[in-house]
């Protein structure tokens, strides 16, 4: 049999999907490593979708996404982020966040590009590159998680065709502040790069901080793809419907292998975002509320246990080190799921600088956080 590709073959199989697939069918584990969000969907979005069931609303949807949708879309961007956008040119809906990076990296890349990153970061920029023939170059973050503008300008080269930022971070917990933001648009507009940011979870914000779209500020929409998601807010991963706001000239771009590729995303579900949309986001107030004091448990646990580890300012993630344990953290989340039935994720698929460290999605009920900080302690007493 002739050689399968190349490419794909690279790419390791997902650590996150192995540790979901680990814990299905048993009763015994607390996950702390799916980055799901765990209160129930709002009911308007599930009538949404129901209602457009019922309604036969199951042919092909229009590519880019019904008009209602991504007029609210619109209106969304312009009162939340400060993005002035015409829907007709510069939105499309997608399969989910995911698919707009995947939209992001065939739009604007050809093979040998190189797209720079802060590391630790999510897995899919890492490793979706090698799909494009992209080079990814890893910016080692600062001790805090903040990005290092210095190790930034110096991995650009004459090949760097773009930076790619997630605030709030997955998996560090890192928030930017306007500050850093503004230096790092600096050297994007300084090096003629283009922006890819990834704000899915920019209502999981803390300590007072403010989230800023980059699209938002002078000079910044043209060179910027934004990517967002349904998912965080509404608690819909289940539903894959994202959506990604560039210019004209690349959401034509993305819309030609849209169509050549999955064709569209699910109709009678975008009735469900629409209905979402249309919701007052103060239902969020209380879950946000539970998401804060959730992140401050479980960073004052580990503390408490010897770990060490930064406070996150966004999203629902902590990324403690195992160093002081002796283990790095393929070898802590092998052990403590074996022993004590917790499952966490090796922070070595994060990138090249977070071998010794360990991803927790604090996104659970108290009640299970503190049995899985128990069983944490149990077995490091035991180390």
């Amino acid at each position: 049999m002739k050689e399968l590709s190349h490419k794909i073959s690279q790419a390791p199989k997902s650590a996150i999907r192995e540790l979901f697939d680990l814990a299905l069918g048993r009763t015994d584990v607390i996950s702390l490593g799916i980055g799901q969000p765990d209160f129930q969907t709002p009911d308007p979005a599930i009538q949404g979708n129901i209602n457009a069931l019922k309604n036969n609303i199951t042919m092909y949807a229009p590519t880019r996404g019904i008009p209602e949708l991504l007029e609210l879309i619109e209106n969304k961007l312009s009162k939340v982020n400060n993005i002035q956008t015409d829907w007709k040119e510069n939105i499309m809906v997608t399969n989910g966040a995911s698919q707009a990076i995947t939209l992001a990296y065939a739009s604007i890349f050809n093979p040998g590009d190189e797209l720079v990153i802060s590391s630790p970061n999510f897995v899919s920029y890492l490793y979706c590159g090698l799909f494009f023939g992209i080079k990814v170059v890893e910016a080692e973050r600062n001790k805090d998680f903040s990005p290092n503008i210095e190790r930034i300008k110096n991995s650009i080269t004459d090949k760097t065709k773009a930076i790619l930022i997630n605030s709030p971070n997955n998996p560090t917990g890192h928030a930017l502040k306007l500050k850093e933001l503004r230096e790092l648009v600096d050297v994007v507009i300084e090096n003629d790069l283009y922006l890819i940011t990834d704000e899915v979870y920019e209502n999981y914000i803390y300590d007072n901080l403010e989230h800023t779209s980059p699209a938002s500020l002078n000079g910044m929409f043209e060179r910027t793809i934004t990517v967002n998601a349904m998912s965080k807010l509404f608690s819909a991963t289940g539903f894959r419907l994202g959506y990604v706001v560039a210019s004209k000239e690349i959401i034509d771009l993305m819309e030609k292998y849209h169509q050549y590729t999955v064709a569209g995303t699910n109709h009678a579900a975008q009735y469900g975002f629409i209905e979402a949309l249309k919701m007052d986001t103060k239902f969020f107030d209380k879950i946000w509320k539970s998401f804060d004091e959730r992140r401050l448990f479980v960073y004052n646990r580990l503390q408490q246990m010897g770990f060490e580890t930064v406070k996150p300012l966004g999203a629902f993630y902590i990324m403690p080190s195992t160093k002081n344990f002796n283990m790095n953290g393929d070898e802590f989340s092998r052990a403590v799921m074996k022993q004590q039935a917790v499952a966490v994720v090796p922070g070595s698929i994060f990138g090249s600088f977070s071998n010794d460290r360990i991803r927790i999605s604090y996104a659970t009920e108290m009640k299970k956080l503190k049995e899985a900080m128990d069983r944490i302690e149990k077995f490091i007493k035991k180390t």
